[in-house]
């Protein structure tokens, strides 16, 4: 293969220029060996960020200790930044490796190899040192999840291959390449996430392995299976090609699914001799330009980040390989290259799969000799975009999302489902992006570490409605209508009571938000408008406190209009307008809040109508002068006058608009969605009961059992029950636990003997982990409880406290419970500790009255940084990972009161 790649670069000016680039950039390498880190990975919320200003630290691969803030240019040091610079610093090298085998196999160049050598053998021993303990997501040696390992084994796979292929690698270096790839093999294939992003990169790594060892059984099983390669081909990437997930995670598993792509190719599995997969894979490299926003950025939706352009080199990459894959010169695919290759040049971002350019500068324009080694073996010797790129109109039917383009104009709406758990509670939110202005942005989500996630996560921080104050709650919203005429677009979705209609011509957009329910409800209706925004109309703000009420959000203001009528609203943006004429009934408010990830706050103003049907009509007015002068409603019909009046009607299965220009009809009844469900469920086969015995009077709640009547015993001792982060169950006897449950008209009594032999209890005065958003109690010893009637779920954490015999009590993530709830106390038992408490949810016990339950122990070892597992009285269902102090309640267990 790489015989036949060198006569290929011979002929080819694009890919004899990357490996001159690539022979440039090697060049420091050459000099010193770089820095190799000792320790561990370590995700915090702290390590890697500014202290001053919460900027992300740059990454430097030569400088393990001293970092740089690139917003204020202080230096920084200490412990958690060095550990989260290893992160980087254990995939960067691994990167280097196979990027120095290839200009040493290529170029014949002896210093590269041996370099590439030198960093393979740095980790012989290092990689087995590390432990494979304290993981965020999965086992891990060297990080603190499993997709990280397996995103360093592919380049350690790729280096050791092209080193074994020129004839330059030594039998005791096979040797340990061949140790470490089993090692990694067992801990990745150990993990498998089903249907996840992540997923992919296991099955690519796993597919990578394979190869390496020539193991038919394994590449098999990491490329046909539902979970491997060709499965989240299928069912990862929809019918129209996009992931579930959306964008940001469709450019992350592609990258994955090419890679593994590549590997199966090198088994003499290639794939995409089959047409049909050859075909979906090109429609899912196509996808991201359908989606793209005008300025070639693809929308934050979801778990994305702000702001990113589809022209980073990371990016290119993916099509250029993807065109080598696909042994096709793709007019459409060179097309969409050749637009991004125009886009202005940006500095390359930090990418945990992609680290190339880390401490280069941006160069002046992208060109192909940017690129990888990964480029300089797939992609095709030559570019030609016949014809520009072009994207139209379309409605997404596995995403949900339906696109309105007109010009530089992009609009979107989101229905479809929220996209798992990368997902936001976002259904009817609206997006514009128009002259080159992000109007009406989706602000994705900044870091997953810092508390503001959930603002990011909250219908609040989007333009989507909110009713009574809560996010939504979960499922699916429905694409009803969705058509494109003329000068006119529109659509139209429902997100439970809420109904949200797009109308979007040629000079305005009309919106129209519309509730309706038997009872009344609050309807709240954000606007995130990018740029400085006034209130044209006259009248003024005045204080309004307790109408927002929200951690992330203050300075909360009512607007007093002077006249009744509509509310225009004025946002600037670089010189250019976007007005917002509002009409409803109810309140304007305006307040501040986290902006766009980075960036501080900014003020978002909210419509707020209170009734059993509520209505807001928009008109979004682009046009530099104003082009709409008024809006009024007659009835059900909306009138924008603009030089001449447009009638806009709603039709039993339509719109209607009349100009003076004639009538046009707009319908398009959407078909019902298609959302994907997980390839891999794990549904118990029967729902766990529990027993309660009645009392007369409450228990001594001191730790010991008196006053506790026997009852049925709640045992907690199987392997089934046991959620482990890294080690499988170690047996009853060395971690176990037996429940006791008594009731009483306003009380539930629990007694759970823990057996454990180390106790480790978290002090209360130890200072925060600042590991993630998750509860420090939650890597201790102690207990999860959780109560619930119908929809109403009250949980609570529970840990001994190290000094006396008190508990300390604080609400479980997700439910209405509260710390003056329970009381309690514990004691040492010979087995390990006891836990005695009461529980008051403010609900009223009858004998036979169903309720859901369940009870949950962690298990903290000595030594470690995060929980080691934790039992589930109703059933383990999987890892510990990402859990936190959270329980679904749909797993509880049944409570019956005898």
């Amino acid at each position: 293969m790489l015989e036949k790649r060198r006569e290929l670069i011979a002929t080819s000016p694009d890919l004899a220029n990357l490996l001159e680039t690539l022979v440039l950039r090697a060049q420091p390498l050459l000099v010193s060996m770089p820095p190799v880190p000792q320790v561990k990975a370590l995700l915090s919320s702290d390590g890697g960020v500014c202290p001053r200003d919460n900027a992300t630290l740059i990454f430097d691969p030569w400088s393990p200790d001293v970092h740089t803030c690139p917003s204020c240019h202080s230096t920084i040091q200490g412990e958690r930044h060095h550990r989260n610079w290893a992160r980087f610093q254990h995939l960067w090298l691994a990167e280097r490796a196979a990027h120095l085998a290839s200009v040493g196999v290529l170029r014949d160049n002896d210093k590269a190899a041996d370099r590439a050598r030198e960093i393979l053998r740095a980790y012989q021993d290092l990689y087995f040192e590390l432990p494979n303990q304290d993981n965020v997501l999965g086992p891990s040696h060297l990080f603190f999840s499993t997709y990280l390992e397996s995103i360093w084994i592919l380049n350690i796979i790729a280096a050791a291959t092209i080193l074994r292929e020129g004839n330059r690698l030594a039998q005791e270096e096979i040797e340990s390449i061949d140790r470490i790839a089993d090692e990694a093999a067992n801990v990745i294939g150990e993990f498998n996430e089903g249907f996840s992003n992540r997923q992919t990169w296991h099955a690519a790594a796993l597919t990578a392995i394979a190869a390496w060892f020539g193991d038919e059984d394994l590449a098999r099983t990491s490329i046909e299976e539902r979970t491997g390669l060709l499965g989240h081909l299928a069912d990862g990437f929809g019918e129209d090609g996009t992931w579930y997930e959306g964008e940001n995670y469709h450019l992350f598993a592609l990258r994955g699914l090419l890679t593994g792509l590549s590997w199966a190719g090198a088994l003499g599995a290639d794939l995409l001799d089959n047409p049909e997969i050859a075909d979906h894979l090109r429609v899912a490299l196509l996808a991201p330009g359908i989606t793209a926003l005008p300025d070639f950025t693809f929308p934050a939706r979801k778990d994305s980040r702000f702001g990113v352009s589809l022209g980073q080199p990371m990016y290119l990459e993916l099509w250029e390989v993807g065109r080598g894959l696909l042994h096709t010169g793709d007019d459409e695919i060179a097309a969409w290259l050749g637009a991004l290759y125009k886009v202005p040049a940006q500095p390359a971002m930090t990418f945990e799969s992609y680290l190339h350019e880390a401490g280069l500068p941006a160069p002046a324009s992208r060109a192909r000799s940017d690129l990888s080694w990964w480029s300089l073996l797939m992609m095709p010797p030559a570019l030609t975009a016949g014809r520009p790129w072009t994207s139209e109109s379309r409605y997404l039917r596995s995403q949900g999302l339906a696109i309105l383009r007109r010009g530089e104009r992009y609009l979107s709406l989101e229905c479809g489902g929220t996209g798992g758990g990368h997902g936001h509670p976002d259904r009817l939110h609206l997006t514009l992006h128009a002259d080159g202005i992000y109007w009406l942005p989706d602000y994705g989500t900044g870091s997953y570490v810092s508390r503001d996630l959930f603002w990011y996560r909250s219908t609040l921080a989007h333009n989507a409605p909110v009713v009574d104050g809560e996010s939504q709650s979960g499922g699916d919203a429905v694409c009803l209508m969705f058509e494109v005429k003329a000068d006119w677009a529109w659509v139209r979705g429902r997100y439970q009571d809420t109904e949200r209609s797009v109308i979007a011509g040629p000079h305005y957009i009309l919106d129209i938000v519309t509730f309706s329910e038997a009872r009344t409800h609050r309807l709240d209706l954000p606007w995130h408008f990018a740029g400085t925004v006034e209130v044209e109309t006259p009248g003024h703000w005045e204080p309004a406190p307790g109408m927002l009420e929200n951690e992330f959000v203050s300075h909360a203001e009512r607007f007093v209009a002077g006249s009744p009528g509509s509310i225009v609203l004025r946002a600037v943006s670089e010189g250019r307008q976007c007005r917002a004429n509002l009409t409803f009934e109810g309140a304007l408010l305006r307040a501040r809040a986290p902006g766009a990830p980075g960036s501080g706050e900014a003020t978002f103003y909210m419509v707020r109508g209170e009734a059993n049907m509520v209505r807001v009509v928009t008109v979004l007015d682009l046009s530099p002068g104003g082009t709409v002068n008024e809006v009024s409603l007659e009835g059900d019909v909306v009138v924008v006058n603009c030089a001449h009046p447009d009638r806009h009607t709603p039709l039993l299965e339509g719109w209607q608009v009349e100009t003076e220009d004639g009538v046009v009809r707009l319908a398009g009844a959407v078909r019902a969605d298609a959302i994907p469900e997980p390839i891999i469920t794990r549904e118990r086969i029967e729902r766990p009961e529990a027993h309660a015995v009645w009392i007369a009077a409450p228990p001594a709640l001191d730790g010991t059992d008196t006053g506790f009547l026997d009852s049925e015993p709640l045992t907690m001792d199987t392997e089934l029950q046991y959620r482990r982060s890294e080690e499988p169950f170690a047996g009853p006897e060395q971690f176990s636990a037996v429940a006791h449950l008594n009731w009483s008209e306003d009380e539930l009594f629990l007694m759970v003997d823990v057996f454990k032999a180390d106790t480790c209890f978290r002090p209360c005065d130890l200072p925060p982990l600042g590991l993630d958003n998750e509860a420090d109690d939650i890597h201790s010893d102690g207990i999860q409880l959780y109560l619930a009637r119908g929809s109403e779920v009250v949980g609570f954490l529970l840990v001994p406290e190290s000094h006396g015999r008190g508990l300390r009590v604080s609400p479980a993530g997700g439910t209405l419970g509260e710390s003056a709830m329970v009381r309690g106390a514990w004691t040492g038992t010979p087995e390990g500790y006891r836990i005695t408490c009461a529980v008051r949810p403010g609900w009223t016990f009858h004998e036979h009255e169903p309720f859901d339950f369940d009870l949950l122990v962690n298990e903290m070892r000595p030594g470690r940084e995060r929980r080691a597992g934790q039992m589930v009285w109703s059933g383990a269902n999987g890892w510990v990972y990402l859990r936190g102090d959270r329980q679904d309640a749909k797993r509880f267990g049944a409570l019956r009161l005898d």
